[in-house]
Parts: structure tokens; C-alpha cells; sequence
């Protein structure tokens, strides 16, 4: 373990060096100390108390200011700002009131990807859904921002290169999984670190305790989140396979396999249940393979794990850069779990995993994290002073940008939410939303939005993520194909203007003469089919085109901004087509 105070020293320099104690300056004057001579005291001082510092209480102190510099955004805000979360909001409200959903079914809570929904549940009867989210927030920050430097501390035993590596840390603690709303992911992956952490003391000097330990925390690693623990259990083996003689192997895994066996039972049948779900009616006959090209993968591999919401987070570039060249040139280097071979078999499933999977979405992404924790653990000793100052100036300019986008994104859900007051409880609302992004670059913020009326109003929810048995809401009998969620939240979008349509036609070797035609009879058939089952619409950012096709038979009650709720005239049976 390398000395406190030589680390201090290597990472920022002396106080003079460093700035912090001007050379040779005074102040004359009987009461005010020169400010030479009080820094000259004060410097001294301090950085005696930072070497006092045991290396626990250091990754404490890191973890902190990690978490305050991204999460302080959360106190000006009613409800975290995550793409995915209202629809979850939407689920627990479901849960709470089935008898008002009897197109819904129940599933459980005993299930991976359980975590969010079981907190919600629970949370809030005491504190309400808004207060509840706003923790559960709380509790993913607070994970990465704690168990990142202990994780970097306890894997490389260096203070130093904890401190290094926290300069990288910042964009991956507020990371692109908080922002899309997949808490229970985001939380898997922190957990799963602290599995990891536990490995690796019952490989040096295994004992029943860290055993149960391991068990345990690979438990509730698996109720947030399944995926991080087929990683764990994936570097695990390669681990064991990398010792030098069989016998080495052979204790390895011994020593590893018992604690875990439990954590893979689970792991095995969460797998066989996800495998299983058919594509068919219950998913809209919805069945996706898409791979990605290499310029997206590179792409993705800032986006999707270290950039927040818009280009005010532009900043994260920096560490992505720096801290992608430094894992590259010193790829050789062998962490524990993350050696050379681990990298390059993470660097594998990245690049030839699909990136859809019937169902299943951003399943390559989901490797992103730990091939950026394999450079993390390969950051060197000390790095040049003026590229630390960079570093520092980048992580406040991101969580500035944090704070203005979290305020910006609220604005834009009490925009989206104004016409609540006018929706009756119960209502039949159809949402149709024109336009995902609008505050965010890199997230569809408005896309789930429609969840914050069914937490208040308790209206339909045809949005709502019900497809598999993976989610503890699924639908009792499969809806008709153009109202299955995986087709519904899509349609708007596509049928935005006239010429879309044509496109849409001709990427299916369908030629149209006549766009405005194919155009407005498709929309009539819509709303054929969409009059007798919804009695309001939610419109969103509406274009002109199919504004001017929405049927007679809903009058306008509320328009404000980019908002309009319309309600269906009184008589039920009416079937009035598009004008």
C-alpha cells in the first residue's frame, strides 16, 4: 500500500507547487495575519488531517463528494426526470387498484427487476409515489458514489490510484441508466461490484461469513437486476481459468462456487422465465433482432453509459477520452476479474451480443459499464497536474449542466402534466404523443409522461410495459395487435405527416401514388378501432396534418402549450370519422 502522504504529494504536488501557498507573499498591517503566513498554517494543518485519513474513511469522503456533486439536482424537483420511471409509477398504481384494471394481471414481486417496483409499493404508503421515487433515486446515487472508490480501493489496494480514478467516477455515478429510468439496473450494478469485492477476499482467505456475506448481496443483487450477475459469474470463471496450475483452478473455484451456487440457481431460472416468454399476441407480434455497426458501438459506449441528458453534459467527454486512452495503453495490466483476457471477453460480448432481443432492449449496452470499470482499475499512480484541473473543471461544468437540465426537464413534465385537473378519475385516456425528445438529447424524456395520469386519475393505461412475465404487471389476455404498448407508443410518431407514411410504405417494398390518401385512411381506421375504447385523448405536440384528423366526436376541454385533452361526446356507440 503506498504512503498516505507521498500519495497526496503525487497527486496534486506540494501547497506550493500546487498554488495553494503564494511564494514569498506578504501583507503588512497589526491585526490581519499576512495570507501567506495563515496558509503556510492552514495548509500544513489540513493536509495532516488529510494523511490521518485511513483508507476507509478516504473512499467515504470521495463517495461523498461524488454524490453531492450529482445528486444535489434532486432537491429541485418533484420527480426525478427518468424516461422510464412514470410508466413504473403507472404499474404500482395498477398494483394498488387492480379492480379498476381488469385487462392487467399481477404478477408478483418475488422476480429479478423487482426492486423499484416492491420499493414503490411499500415506500409509498408512507411518504407518497413522488417522495418514494425521489429516494429510490437516492439510494442508486449513493450506491455508485460509495462503492466505486471502495470498489477501485479494494481491487488495485492503492489509495492513490482511488484518488486518481475518482477524477472518472463522476459521469458514472449519475449514469445513462438513471437517466432512462432502469433503477433496478442501475442499481444491480453497484451490488454486483460489492460481489465482486467479496469474491475476492473469499479467493485470498475465504471464511463463512464473507461466504454468506457473498450470498446474500448476490440475493438482492439478483432482486434489482439479473444481467450484472451473469457478468460477475462470467469473470468469475475466466478468474478461476487464469490460475497457473489445476489445483490453483480447482480452489478457486471451490472457494468461489459454494457462496454463489444459490445466487446461480436464481440466475438460472430468471433466465429460463425471460427465454420463455413467446413473441406473439402478448407482445404485439413484435420480434426484434438488431446488432449495431461499429461506429454505433463506439458511439454508445459514452452515450449510453457516461453522457446525462443534453449537450450540457458535453463535458463527459473528457473523462471518456482520457480515461478510454489510459485503460487502452495499459490494457496488460491484470486487476483482479479484470485481466487482459476479461477485458477483451467483455470488449466480445459488447461488440457481437445483439442490441435487441425479442423483447429485450439495450442488452449489449448493459456490458458498457464494466468494460469502463476495467480501464477505471488501470488508472496509473498520478497524472500531470494541469490534466487534473481539467478533469475538475469538467465535473462542475457537468454538474451545473445536471442541475439546469433537471430544472428544465421539470418544467417541461408540469407542462405535460397542466391537464390533469381536467382528466376525470377513471377516464379512458388515450395518450398520443407526436414528439419523445424534447429538453433531452439522449433520452425520450416525454415518452412515459401519460404514467403521471394514471397515478392521480387512475385512467387507462395502454402504454403501459405489460408484455412479459419479467414485469409484475403483464396483461391478462393480449389487447388487439394496434394497441399492444410495444406498437401503440410508436404510432403517433410515425404518423406525423403524410409523407412518413409513404416512407414507412416504401421501407416495407410498398409503393404509394398518393401520400395524402394512404395518410388520412389510415388514420380513419385508428380511430375506428380507438373511438369505442377510449373516451379522452391526451395529444401531444400534435402536428397540423393529424390534428385536422382527429375526429368530430372529441371536442377539445384543455389546451395549453404543446398540450391538448380532448373528450368523447356523450353518445358511446358514435362512430365518427376523420374529416
Amino acid at each position: 500500500m503506498p504512503n498516505s502522504a507521498a500519495d497526496a504529494r503525487n497527486l496534486i504536488g506540494s501547497p506550493v507547487e500546487s498554488g495553494l501557498v503564494g511564494r514569498g507573499a506578504t501583507i503588512e498591517g497589526p491585526v490581519v495575519s499576512p495570507p501567506s503566513r495563515v496558509m503556510q498554517g492552514v495548509v500544513p494543518d489540513l493536509a495532516k488531517a488529510w494523511h490521518r485519513l485511513s483508507d476507509g474513511q478516504m473512499s467515504l469522503l470521495v463517495g461523498a463528494v461524488l454524490f453531492v456533486t450529482c445528486a444535489w439536482p434532486l432537491a429541485f424537483v418533484e420527480v426525478p426526470p427518468y424516461q422510464d420511471l412514470p410508466n413504473h409509477l403507472a404499474a404500482v398504481a395498477i398494483i394498488e387498484h387492480p379492480e379498476r384494471y381488469p385487462e392487467f394481471v399481477f404478477n408478483g414481486f418475488f422476480k429479478t427487476n423487482a426492486a423499484l417496483f416492491a420499493w414503490l409499493f411499500v415506500v409509498a404508503k408512507v411518504t407518497g409515489a413522488k417522495m418514494a421515487a425521489r429516494l429510490f433515486a437516492v439510494l442508486v446515487l449513493a450506491g455508485n458514489a460509495f462503492v466505486l472508490p471502495r470498489f477501485v480501493l479494494a481491487m488495485t489496494g492503492s489509495r492513490q490510484r482511488m484518488l486518481v480514478a475518482s477524477l472518472f467516477m463522476w459521469p458514472m455515478v449519475h449514469n445513462w441508466f438513471l437517466t432512462m429510468g432502469m433503477l433496478d439496473f442501475a442499481l444491480a450494478v453497484p451490488l454486483s461490484l460489492g460481489v465482486l469485492m467479496g469474491l475476492e477476499r473469499q479467493r485470498r482467505a475465504p471464511t463463512i461469513k464473507n461466504g454468506i456475506l457473498i450470498t446474500v448481496l448476490g440475493i438482492v443483487t439478483w432482486y434489482a437486476h439479473v444481467f450484472p450477475l451473469l457478468i460477475v459469474h462470467m469473470l468469475a470463471a475466466i478468474e478461476a481459468a487464469l490460475r497457473p496450475t489445476w489445483k490453483e483452478r480447482w480452489e478457486t473455484v471451490k472457494k468461489m462456487a459454494v457462496p454463489l451456487f444459490p445466487v446461480a440457481v436464481l440466475v438460472a431460472a430468471s433466465l429460463y422465465q425471460h427465454l420463455s416468454d413467446t413473441v406473439g399476441p402478448m407482445t404485439g407480434f413484435i420480434d426484434h433482432r438488431k446488432t449495431l455497426p461499429a461506429w454505433e458501438l463506439g458511439y454508445n459506449m459514452w452515450a449510453e453509459w457516461l453522457w446525462g441528458f443534453s449537450k450540457l453534459e458535453l463535458s463527459t467527454l473528457v473523462p471518456c477520452l482520457v480515461l478510454a486512452g489510459l485503460g487502452l495503453w495499459r490494457r496488460k495490466e491484470s486487476p483482479p476479474f479484470f485481466s487482459p483476457v476479461a477485458l477483451v471477453a467483455l470488449a466480445l460480448m459488447y461488440c457481437f451480443s445483439p442490441y435487441i432481443v425479442t423483447n429485450w432492449f439495450h442488452v449489449n449496452s448493459r456490458f458498457i459499464p464494466y468494460l469502463w470499470l476495467a480501464f477505471l482499475l488501470r488508472v496509473p499512480a498520478s497524472l500531470p497536474k494541469k490534466l487534473v484541473a481539467v478533469l475538475g473543471i469538467s465535473a462542475v461544468f457537468y454538474s451545473a449542466g445536471m442541475g439546469v437540465d433537471y430544472m428544465r426537464l421539470e418544467r417541461e413534465r408540469r407542462e405535460f402534466t397542466a391537464g390533469i385537473p381536467v382528466v376525470p378519475e377513471g377516464a379512458r385516456l388515450l395518450p398520443l404523443l407526436f414528439r419523445h425528445k424534447v429538453a433531452s438529447d439522449n433520452t425520450r424524456s416525454i415518452m412515459h409522461a401519460w404514467g403521471y395520469y394514471v397515478t392521480e386519475k387512475l385512467t387507462a393505461a395502454p402504454l403501459l410495459f405489460a408484455h412479459s412475465h419479467s414485469f409484475p404487471v403483464m396483461y391478462s389476455t393480449p389487447p388487439p395487435v394496434r394497441f399492444n404498448h410495444l406498437v401503440l407508443e410508436g404510432f403517433a410518431p410515425s404518423m406525423a405527416q403524410p409523407s412518413a407514411v409513404c416512407r414507412n410504405m416504401l421501407d416495407g417494398n410498398v409503393v404509394v401514388d398518393d401520400c395524402e390518401s394512404a395518410y388520412e385512411a389510415t388514420w380513419r381506421e385508428f380511430w375506428v378501432d380507438a373511438m369505442p375504447r377510449y373516451d379522452h385523448l391526451l395529444v401531444w405536440d400534435v402536428t397540423p396534418e393529424a390534428r385536422a384528423l382527429i375526429p368530430s366526436a372529441y371536442r377539445l376541454t384543455f389546451e395549453q402549450g404543446r398540450l391538448q385533452i380532448y373528450e368523447r361526446k356523450t353518445n358511446p356507440d358514435e362512430r365518427a370519422h376523420a374529416h
